[in-house]
């Protein structure tokens, strides 16, 4: 996936101990292929961009001090910062002619909804909201649009 796409955000607060004592490295592991795509690759390689998120400003410096430099974008651990963080990166870099994106209170209103309703949706196909796969978890954010999109508006939670 790395390969086929242009944009990569990394939060590397996600870098996390499991229940052995081990640290799992596949978000520093995956941010280092984009920058080395960037680095050594061709053509559109060379182009990519990336965003980086962590928890705390510096904090990375004790994990990774070689990629001092990046933008690197702190969110406190708090989803609607993160959201934030994400949604203005993307408004950054969006063609000049794209219209904007919805503003980040937005997203998190929408957000907050997806969570609320996304067990209705799943229910039918004896899907846990809490156990899903990666792909599962794609079709119901897809399905969820699309369902959000052809029904009349509703209040946020």
């Amino acid at each position: 996936m790395i390969g086929e796409c242009d944009w990569g955000i990394h939060d590397l607060s996600r870098v996390e101990v499991d229940g052995a004592g081990v640290p799992r490295f596949n978000m520093p592991m995956e941010l280092g292929l984009h920058l080395g795509a960037r680095l050594l690759g061709e053509g559109r390689h060379r182009r990519k961009r990336a965003l980086i998120l962590e928890a705390e400003r510096h904090r990375y410096d004790a994990l990774l001090s070689d990629i001092s430099g990046q933008d690197i974008e702190a969110h406190a651990n708090d989803p609607d910062q993160a959201i934030r963080c994400v949604r203005n990166w993307l408004s950054e870099h969006r063609p000049r002619n794209a219209a904007p994106l919805p503003g980040a209170a937005a997203m998190q209103d929408d957000y907050r909804l997806f969570q609320v309703e996304v067990g209705a949706l799943l229910a039918p196909h004896r899907l846990d909201p809490n156990d899903l796969t990666h792909s599962d978890f794609l079709w119901a954010v897809t399905d969820w649009i699309t369902s959000r999109a052809t029904a009349p508006p509703s209040p946020a939670p």
